[in-house]
């Protein structure tokens, strides 16, 4: 994906999943945490802060560990996948759910 296209796509993803108090366009990559009983999406900002997302519930689940998993959103009445990995699995149609469940793309 070209420098251009990723700025497009970022430009998209703060119109449907906005983060608070930044923009896709400064994120280095996104983290999956478990603090408590709901996992949470994190974005690494290139600045070396952090940012979550402005409405947590629109994340449903992720797939894969680390750095750029997988992920799985709400948005309206569609269901939105943002593949930041390294390895695209279209195949799989599960994912972990937010609390700890499975949640397929169906």
């Amino acid at each position: 994906m070209t420098r251009l296209e990723r700025k497009h796509v970022a430009r998209y993803l703060d119109e449907i999943i906005p983060l608070l108090g930044a923009s896709h366009t400064e994120v280095v990559d996104y983290l999956v945490s478990v603090p408590k009983r709901y996992a949470e999406v994190r974005a690494r900002l290139a600045n070396g802060g952090t940012a979550r997302l402005a409405n947590t519930k629109q994340f449903l689940g992720w797939r894969g560990y680390g750095a750029n998993p997988t992920m799985l959103f709400a948005c309206g009445d569609q269901r939105v996948v943002v593949d930041t990995s390294q390895q695209h699995d279209a195949s799989n149609p599960t994912f972990i759910a937010r609390d700890g469940d499975q949640v397929a793309l169906s």
